[in-house]
């Protein structure tokens, strides 16, 4: 298990303990939006937002994280007790479903990408060395 993978699965812990709070929610929202192992684009993040809290930004609020992060916090700061739980259910699940599922399908597409980059390369050489 790697480092990714040993902190994916501390939050979902933390997200599962009878006295969750809005502050923890911040925390691991924040987090989350930040990581670039968990999201590779920026894009993937403003997705994850949409999916689970219901919130859409422009274009220029993508372009940042930070500015994802802190827009995403002042939303969890306003919301109620009720949308808190709804949302830790909401990210439970997403972690659970996409985040864990594509961290195991990713270990597998890269070793075959790098095998087959390899591969290209050496046949390239070989027919680069052929040429002499």
């Amino acid at each position: 298990m790697n480092q990714n993978d040993n902190n994916l699965h501390m939050l979902k812990e933390r997200l599962r303990r009878k006295d969750f709070n809005k502050i923890d929610l911040l925390g691991t929202i924040a987090i989350l939006i930040i990581s670039k192992e968990v999201f590779k684009k920026n894009v993937d993040a403003s997705v994850f937002i949409e999916k689970n809290i219901g919130e859409k930004f422009p274009g220029y609020v993508i372009k940042s994280r930070t500015l994802m992060a802190a827009r995403t916090c002042r939303i969890i700061i306003n919301c109620t007790d009720e949308e808190i739980v709804s949302i830790n259910k909401n990210l439970i699940r997403y972690l659970h479903e996409t985040i864990v599922d594509s961290s195991e399908n990713d270990k597998d597409d890269t070793t075959e990408t790098k095998k087959n980059r390899k591969k290209n390369e050496n046949e390239k050489l070989e027919k680069w060395l052929k040429g002499f």
